[in-house]
């Protein structure tokens, strides 16, 4: 170990490790940027590249994202603050429209945030075969393997996240204000583009009352945070009222399961999400290794452990509040708790490698060589063009259907849940209706709005509300029809 450690110090040795880890990972997600936007949770990836598209046609005020549902005026939707969305149409400024420049700018973000966790992890150990470890690991999460090149904020609102805990954490063993005001910003960046991450600032009220400083209340370790997060929080105020019928907002409050419902959720995310998703198989070992060294040894006097544990707290309730809606599909609302988990495979890793002559080395190895595959095996078949995540013609068919379409037609879309994929495949603005909502009153409203094309994957000859509406059929392909509209 000696030997090994003596290579692992050497200058070049970081700088190998890294560009070794990036090779395997752009190898493994080489075909995915020649791909178009499908696979898992498409309706959340077509939405966000419709703000970035509308950011860089339409209008590139950051105030102002669009989508292409007329649903909305103007097609403005205030979500998140549209900080990601807006800087990749910056870059479509500079170098044109390409989706590979969207998976490009977010997959750069991931290994920003990979960094990040190697840096935190030698701020919290000063081991750097540790906190290279580490890295390697985060970097091989199924989850993030999955979603860092997908058009999807939460990888932006992570990486802020966990560059803010690391400035905490200097801050904590510098006590240097600047490296608090700079986690502060960070963590107000994390929060604004994506509003869950607001459970890191749980670390702050670590030192809100320090009985082993002064037994006294320091508020700036609130009043700080709150100050520098201000941006954000107006930001939310001024757009959660015009999200109407949210239920993120209402939490559990607007839940609509049972009890069994409930534990049943709670049980598949512990189980399934977290080992397999969150974690990967191969590294479930180690986080279970590092529980146990974690429940032996954790000391609240602790300043830097006390703040994990707030951070641990707060994660705990917002997924208890979420739960009905994180259900067993919304693996990235999980992305809060990535940072966690991986802090205490660190210790699992740090442990190991303190004890000399331990057998759980060969495991920690084996873990380290398999971690790639095994992140591959569950996600790459999330990329299958044959089966995208929607009915496929809208893929298989896009360029002909945009040929049929005049560019400023707008269109009746019906049967698209999404209300996003449909108009996103087409590049076109219209009335999109969700699956169960083709009443009349919404295809009138469609019709008022001056859409002139009505498409739809479902079945028009039992649909009496769409036949009385359809006029030529211009193109169809198994279930997907393209029709003028009667008037």
């Amino acid at each position: 170990m000696n030997k090994l450690q003596h290579i692992v110090n050497n200058k070049w040795f970081p700088a190998i490790f890294f560009v070794l880890a990036i090779s395997i990972s752009v190898f493994q997600h080489y075909r995915v940027f020649s791909l178009d936007v499908i696979g898992y949770h498409s309706w959340r990836q077509t939405q966000t590249q419709t703000v970035i598209d509308n950011f860089y046609k339409v209008d590139f005020n950051i105030l102002n994202p669009r989508l292409d549902d007329l649903h909305y005026p103007d097609g403005i939707y205030r979500m998140e603050f549209p900080l990601g969305q807006w800087l990749v149409a910056s870059l479509y400024k500079l170098f044109g429209s390409h989706l590979y420049i969207t998976r490009l700018f977010f997959y750069i973000t991931t290994f920003i945030s990979v960094f990040g966790m190697f840096k935190l992890t030698f701020a919290l150990t000063q081991n750097k075969l540790t906190s290279l470890l580490t890295a390697w690991f985060f970097l091989f999460s199924p989850v993030l393997y999955y979603y860092s090149v997908n058009p999807l904020p939460d990888n932006l609102a992570l990486c802020f996240g966990v560059w803010s805990i690391y400035f905490w954490i200097c801050y904590l063993k510098q006590h240097k204000n600047y490296l608090f005001i700079l986690s502060c910003i960070f963590l107000t960046l994390s929060v604004a583009v994506k509003l869950p991450f607001i459970v890191f600032g749980a670390m702050y009220l670590s030192k809100f009352y320090d009985k082993q400083a002064d037994k006294t209340i320091n508020l700036r370790y609130v009043l700080i945070p709150f100050f520098v997060m201000i941006p954000s929080l107006v930001w939310y105020a001024w757009v959660i009222p015009t999200w109407g019928g949210n239920g993120v907002v209402k939490g559990i409050i607007d839940n609509d399961k049972t009890i069994l419902q409930l534990l049943d959720i709670m049980q598949f995310n512990l189980f399934s999400t977290m080992p397999e998703l969150l974690v990967n198989y191969a590294t479930v070992p180690l986080l279970i290794i590092g529980f146990y060294f974690l429940f032996k040894k954790l000391e609240f006097k602790n300043v830097i452990h006390r703040s994990f544990v707030f951070i641990g707290i707060l994660l705990i309730i917002y997924f208890l509040y979420e739960m009905h809606l994180i259900d067993k599909v919304h693996d990235y609302y999980l992305f809060p708790f990535l940072p966690m988990l991986f802090l205490i495979v660190a210790y699992a890793i740090q442990s190991i490698l303190s004890r000399p002559f331990s057998n759980l080395k060969y495991m920690m190895l084996l873990s380290f060589l398999v971690s790639p595959i095994t992140a591959y095996l569950r996600c790459n078949t999330r990329w299958n063009t044959e089966s995208p995540g929607f009915t496929k013609e809208y893929l298989t068919h896009k360029k002909q259907l945009q040929q049929l379409i005049p560019e400023h037609a707008k269109v009746l879309v019906c049967g698209d849940g999404s209300r996003s994929i449909v108009l996103y495949h087409l590049q076109r603005k219209g009335y999109s209706l969700g699956t169960n909502e083709m009443k009349e009153k919404d295809i009138r409203e469609g019709l008022d709005r001056g859409t002139t094309f009505l498409i739809t994957d479902c079945n028009v000859d039992t649909n009496q509300v769409l036949k009385n509406h359809v006029n030529s059929l211009l193109f169809q392909r198994n279930d997907v029809k393209l029709y003028t509209i009667k008037k």
